[in-house]
C-alpha cells in the first residue's frame, strides 16, 4: 500500500462520499430535538479536532497506516491486540452499513425482495471494487463527486424552500444534556468514523508529499457542512415529530418537494446518492479489515482475503438484524462502544507519540 499514489482531491472526494452515505438517509442528532442545529455545529467543531489528531499521528509515520503505527509504538503483542480491536470495528461497521443499505432498498424500492438477494448483489460488486484497490476507488469517487455534489446542493436549496424556522424554537427547552447527547451521537456517527481511513491511508500515498492534513480536514469540512445543512434543513422542513419518528427523515423531506406539480418525486436522487456513498463506505471498511489481517499475520497481499471477508460480512449483516426497528434498538450503545476506537485509543497513541517525540528532541 505504501507505493500507491493518489491525489488529495481523490482523497477528499472519498471522505465526502463516505460521510454523505448513511448520513443523508438516517436521522442524525435525534437526541437534541429542536436544538439539532447546535448539536450539528458542535459535533463538526469537535470532530475537526479529532481528525487533526488522526492526521498528526499519520504524519509522524509517513509510510505507515494506523495498523503499522500501533505495532511500532506498542510492540508486536500489544499492537496486534489493539489492531484486532480496530479490525473488528471496521468489520462491524461494514456489516451495519450493508444492513442499512439493504433495508433502505427494501423499504423504499424492492419491498417484496428478500434482503439476502439485495445484500448478495451488493457484496459481489463490492468484492470487485475492493480487489481493484484504493486507487480505483479514489478515481471512482472523483468521477461521481462531480455528479453527486451539484445535485445534493440543488436538492438542499429545494428543501430550504419548505422550511419553518419555528420548528427550532424554543432554544434549549430541555437544557444542555440533550444537546450534548446529540453532539456525541453526531461525532461517533458519521464524523469520527473517518478513523477507517487511518487504517487505509498513509501520508506517502498522496501526490505532493505529506498532505494528509489537507485530505482529512478539507474532506471533513466539506462533507460535514453538506450533511449538516441537509439534516437541519430536513428537520425544519418536516418538523420535530416527523423527523424523530421517521427511519429516513431526509428521504421523507425530499419526497415532499412539489413545485407546481412539475418538479416532484425527486427523492430518487437521495436514494442514488446513498447507494453510491454506501458502496464506497462498505468498500473502505472491507479494505480496512483486510489491511488489518495482513498486518497482524504478516502477509504480503490482501486481495485473496477480500472474498472470504466480504462473504463473512454478508452473513453477519443478514443474521444480526432482521428489521430496521431491531437494528435501531440494537445499536443504541454504538456511540459509547465506538468512542473507544474513534477517540480513546487514538488519543492514548497520540499522547505516547508526542511524549516520545519531545523526549527525543530534548536529548
Amino acid at each position: 500500500m505504501n507505493k500507491i499514489v493518489m491525489s488529495n482531491k481523490q482523497g477528499i472526494c472519498l471522505i465526502i462520499l463516505f460521510l454523505s452515505s448513511s448520513s443523508l438517509v438516517l436521522s442524525l442528532a435525534r437526541e437534541a430535538k429542536r436544538d439539532i442545529w447546535i448539536a450539528m455545529i458542535l459535533g463538526l467543531a469537535v470532530s475537526l479536532l479529532i481528525v487533526t489528531m488522526y492526521s498528526r499521528i499519520l504524519s509522524r509515520f509517513p509510510d505507515k497506516n494506523l495498523y503499522e503505527i500501533n505495532i511500532t509504538v506498542f510492540g508486536r503483542i500489544i499492537g496486534s491486540i489493539i489492531n484486532f480491536i480496530f479490525l473488528f470495528y471496521a468489520f462491524y461497521l461494514g456489516a451495519l452499513v450493508l444492513a442499512n443499505f439493504s433495508m433502505f432498498i427494501g423499504v423504499v424500492g424492492l419491498e417484496f425482495t428478500p434482503l439476502s438477494v439485495v445484500s448478495f448483489a451488493v457484496i459481489i460488486i463490492i468484492i470487485y471494487g475492493v480487489k481493484n484497490g484504493i486507487e480505483v476507488l479514489g478515481r471512482w469517487s472523483e468521477f461521481f463527486a462531480k455528479i453527486v455534489f451539484p445535485v445534493i446542493i440543488i436538492v438542499t436549496l429545494l428543501i430550504l424552500n419548505m422550511v419553518n424556522v419555528n420548528n427550532l424554537k424554543p432554544i434549549l427547552e430541555n437544557g444542555i444534556k440533550p444537546v450534548l447527547d446529540g453532539t456525541l451521537s453526531v461525532i461517533t456517527f458519521p464524523y469520527a468514523e473517518l478513523i477507517i481511513f487511518t487504517l487505509i491511508f498513509n501520508s506517502k500515498m498522496f501526490k505532493g508529499g505529506n498532505n494528509i492534513y489537507k485530505t482529512f480536514i478539507y474532506g471533513l469540512l466539506l462533507g460535514g457542512i453538506l450533511v449538516s445543512v441537509n439534516v437541519i434543513g430536513s428537520y425544519i422542513a418536516i418538523g420535530p415529530f416527523a423527523y424523530e419518528s421517521s427511519y429516513f427523515p431526509i428521504y421523507s423531506a425530499v419526497s415532499r418537494i412539489n413545485i407546481r406539480d412539475i418538479l416532484q418525486r425527486i427523492e430518487i436522487i437521495i436514494a442514488v446518492t446513498f447507494m453510491i456513498g454506501g458502496f464506497l463506505k462498505m468498500s473502505a471498511c472491507i479494505l480496512a479489515c483486510c489491511n488489518g489481517i495482513v498486518t497482524i499475520l504478516k502477509l504480503k497481499d490482501y486481495k485473496f482475503l477480500v472474498t472470504p471477508v466480504s462473504l463473512l460480512l454478508l452473513i453477519v449483516s443478514l443474521t444480526t438484524y432482521k428489521s430496521m426497528m431491531e437494528m435501531i434498538t440494537g445499536v443504541k450503545n454504538y456511540n459509547y462502544v465506538s468512542m473507544i476506537v474513534q477517540i480513546i485509543i487514538p488519543l492514548i497513541l497520540f499522547i505516547i507519540i508526542e511524549i516520545k517525540s519531545r523526549l527525543s528532541k530534548s536529548k
